[in-house]
């Protein structure tokens, strides 16, 4: 009987253990990606929780002043933490602990919410310096062919600006028509670092390809749209010869591309649902 009633006791006692569920301690910074710098008095929070700087009796608002956050006894388990400034861009990140590892460092990263699409160098401390796409204006629309430039483009004439001009002056404006050249690519070193922010919000993945830039036949790309009726030749990508690069999400619309690009000239194809969503031009180093 006393046995019994022992065996009864000991399976209480584990029950009741299994029960206690365990915490840690959840803590961070919230960083400005384009210049590593802390954003101060950012609002930091857990969806579906009662954990957030927001909270009256939240104990550590002195550290906001450096973007400091720390939430304690956090039950183990999945949760989305949430960084939000005003006039800033979301930040987010999911996290997970368990009974081994209940403690947790987090970074998150938000930033102004007047920065432009496009992509921008990293490591500038004094704030985003955008990367200018000059050749976009050169761009073909291609379904196959992945990405193409034109090599010249026209400039219109003063006389062709002018309605209703249709006298000698324009023929002989349309005869000595202007044409730009493509610009020079870009020189950049083969261990790229750049960071996109994209137009919109979208759940499909980013995609950042580089294929060398090759000259060709514009006969031989009927796939690519934009090509004027006289221009015989064209810049394309080699398909056969792409470098994947890596893609990390830092920020609502924000994405960090690292990668070693092959030397020579690239174009840098990004892309989403197999949709080119920008092209540069870059010569590697």
């Amino acid at each position: 009987m006393k046995k019994q009633l022992f065996i009864g006791a000991a399976a209480l006692v584990a029950m009741a253990m299994t029960g206690c569920q365990k915490t840690g301690t959840i803590e961070g910074v919230v960083l400005d990606p384009f210049t590593g710098k802390a954003v101060e008095m950012p609002t930091v929070w857990m969806d579906s929780t009662i954990f957030g700087t927001q909270n009256p009796k939240y104990p550590y608002k002195a550290d906001l002043q450096q973007g400091k956050f720390k939430f304690e006894k956090v039950p183990v388990g999945e949760y989305l933490i949430k960084a939000r400034r005003s006039k800033y861009i979301l930040g987010q990140q999911k996290i997970t602990t368990d009974e081994k590892n209940p403690n947790l460092s987090v970074t998150l990263y938000e930033y102004s919410d007047q920065i432009k699409p496009g992509l921008y160098k990293s490591g500038t401390t004094e704030g985003p310096e955008k990367i200018d796409n000059q050749w976009v204006v050169y761009s073909t629309s291609c379904s196959e062919s992945v990405a193409g430039y034109r090599l010249t483009m026209p400039i219109a004439t003063d006389a062709a600006k002018v309605p209703g001009k249709k006298d000698k002056k324009k023929k002989k404006a349309d005869k000595g028509a202007k044409v730009s050249n493509l610009p020079a690519p870009l020189a950049v070193d083969a261990a790229l670092n750049v960071f996109y922010v994209n137009a919109s919000s979208v759940t499909s993945p980013l995609v950042v390809t580089s294929f060398p830039a090759v000259e060709g036949k514009v006969a031989d790309h009927a796939d690519c749209q934009g090509f004027g009726a006289d221009e015989k030749t064209g810049l394309f990508v080699d398909k056969a010869k792409g470098t994947t690069l890596n893609v990390e999400y830092k920020a609502e619309n924000l994405f960090q591309v690292t990668g070693n690009l092959p030397k020579g000239k690239q174009i840098i194809q990004l892309s989403q649902d197999g949709k080119t969503l920008q092209t540069y031009y870059f010569l590697v180093k």
